[in-house]
């Protein structure tokens, strides 16, 4: 197993096209489809845990977040003149404005010095090391293009009680509801959008929602809605995919990503990702194939990964895709593109809870090499050799320890176990089909006792909470998997923040 380098800056980027699913892994389609509406309590922006990584250089560097992965206390983040600290004991502190902050708020009509004389939107051209504070209220669509300037980044935080620069012409209602945007595309990079769990992003009909292609973007704290709408089962309004990262050094943290016809997020042609704490469901599985709609294929992915590196996927949820794959690494690379050069690479998989009962896999990995797959819960229904975790050929250098699989699955698109390169043992699997060589600490138990979710024989639970995949007392996942050695570094907390001990659970959840 690689290690992740403590030097090394974990960032994320947003894929500018998306392949939507395509390749050899989406042409099996065995679904059980299970209508779903995501419930308040999975699905806000305010209920996604901030999971911690072992790796101190993980973090999202976040100058108004007090979470930390190395378990220290955060320090000051200072942008140009404008520094927010946070303080362990009392979270971020208030941004502290210096001639450097800006105020936006709907309706009005002014330059944007102070709440009584604010912007009606984001300016066309915006500032380097300045803060833009938004106020609830509708907003349109913006594309974040002004020229870099070293490492300035340009922040735009949405205004709270506790945060919103100055008191001048201040209203508490101007924190209360959503600020809504249209969509957002970010071409160049250096930017921090912060929506602090009150923003959305709207989609319109066959857009992207989200779209990163610059670099050192840090999106957060955001509802992106693809608002998807169909009617006698054709697509009629909302976005083809929510959100396409491609710039290198992003992060994507705290989101709430959901109802777009095709993919959930398209990765392509980055490193240094950071995609973490995010909630992603209600993809429609609605496109050309099918003939449902005007999005490519519509083969929904939750995660569609395509020549990404160095990057990290932790603590996030993935439920109800209604095509492929919860998690989808791309297989085109051989045909379509430039061979071994646009493989997957050094790629972090932990603690993410993906459960996709609709689909025939819940996660495919392809054409892939250094893959880390620690401490997650992978878990659909048994279909046959169908339901679990689908490993095909190009796969080299694969780490798999202290998951819950439903099952691994080979020979559907062509792979063959290689001891050499694939290692693993302390995962559950609901059922062995004989293609993985299990470990001598590996568990067959069909049903692994989750506290809300059923065994591998069903039935499907539609919008389960996170809680729903703890270990019951008596659970085998209890005290059972490894905690790792100087080599097989393993995530410290789990999906929830909570300590693990030298005694951890299998799976997501201590």
């Amino acid at each position: 197993m690689r290690r992740r380098h403590a030097a090394s800056t974990w960032s994320v980027a947003v894929a500018l096209t998306s392949a939507c699913g395509g390749g050899s892994g989406d042409t099996d389609d065995t679904s059980t489809t299970v209508a779903t509406t995501a419930t308040e309590a999975t699905s806000s922006p305010t209920s996604t845990p901030q999971p911690t990584t072992t790796d101190p250089s993980a973090t999202t560097d976040s100058p108004t977040t007090s979470t930390s992965t190395t378990g220290e206390p955060p320090t000051s983040t200072t942008t140009g003149d404008t520094t927010t600290a946070s303080d362990p004991t009392t979270g971020p502190q208030p941004t502290v404005c210096d001639g450097d902050c800006h105020y936006i708020r709907a309706g009005a009509s002014g330059s944007g010095a102070d709440w009584t004389d604010a912007l009606p939107e984001l300016p066309a051209e915006l500032a380097r090391s300045h803060v833009y504070f938004v106020a609830a209220g509708t907003y349109p669509a913006y594309q974040f293009d002004d020229a870099e300037a070293g490492d300035a980044d340009i922040r735009v935080l949405r205004a709270t009680a506790s945060d919103h620069g100055t008191d001048a012409g201040w209203d508490p209602g101007f924190a209360a509801g959503e600020a809504v945007f249209g969509e957002l595309q970010f071409t160049s990079g250096r930017y921090e959008f912060d929506g602090r769990d009150a923003t959305r992003i709207v989609g319109g009909f066959e857009s992207t929602v989200v779209d990163i292609g610059g670099d050192h973007v840090t999106f957060r704290g955001c509802d992106v809605d693809g608002a998807f709408q169909e009617e006698g089962g054709k697509h009629t309004g909302g976005a083809c995919t929510a959100m396409n990262i491609g710039g290198d050094d992003v992060v994507v943290a705290g989101n709430h990503i959901h109802d777009a016809a095709d993919d959930g997020v398209s990765m392509t042609g980055l490193v240094n990702l950071s995609f973490v704490g995010n909630v992603v469901h209600a993809l429609h599985g609605c496109g050309t194939d099918g003939d449902c709609g005007p999005c490519y294929n519509g083969h929904s992915d939750g995660l569609e990964l395509y020549d990404v590196a160095d990057s990290e996927i932790v603590g996030n949820t993935i439920y109800d895709v209604r095509s492929t794959a919860a998690v989808f690494f791309g297989n085109w690379a051989d045909e379509l593109g430039n061979g071994p050069d646009e493989y997957c690479e050094n790629i972090l998989i932990a603690n993410n809870i993906l459960y996709s009962p609709e689909t025939g896999f819940v996660a495919y990995i392809e054409d892939a090499r250094g893959i880390d797959v620690l401490h997650n819960v992978i878990w659909g229904l048994h279909m046959g050799a169908y339901g679990g975790l689908s490993i095909g050929v190009n796969v080299a250098d694969l780490d798999l320890y202290n998951n819950v699989i439903l099952s691994i699955n080979y020979s559907h698109i062509g792979g063959t176990y290689d001891p050499a390169e694939h290692r693993g043992d302390y995962n559950l699997f609901a059922y062995s089909l004989g293609q993985w060589q299990d470990g001598p600490n590996d568990i067959v138990a069909v049903d692994p006792l989750f506290a809300a979710i059923p065994g591998g024989e069903g039935p499907a639970v539609a919008d389960p909470a996170p809680d729903a995949f703890a270990p019951k007392d008596g659970s085998p996942l209890v005290d059972a998997a490894w905690p790792g050695d100087a080599n097989i570094v393993m995530p410290t907390h789990d999906f929830f923040g909570q300590p693990r001990d030298d005694a951890p659970n299998i799976g997501a959840i201590e």
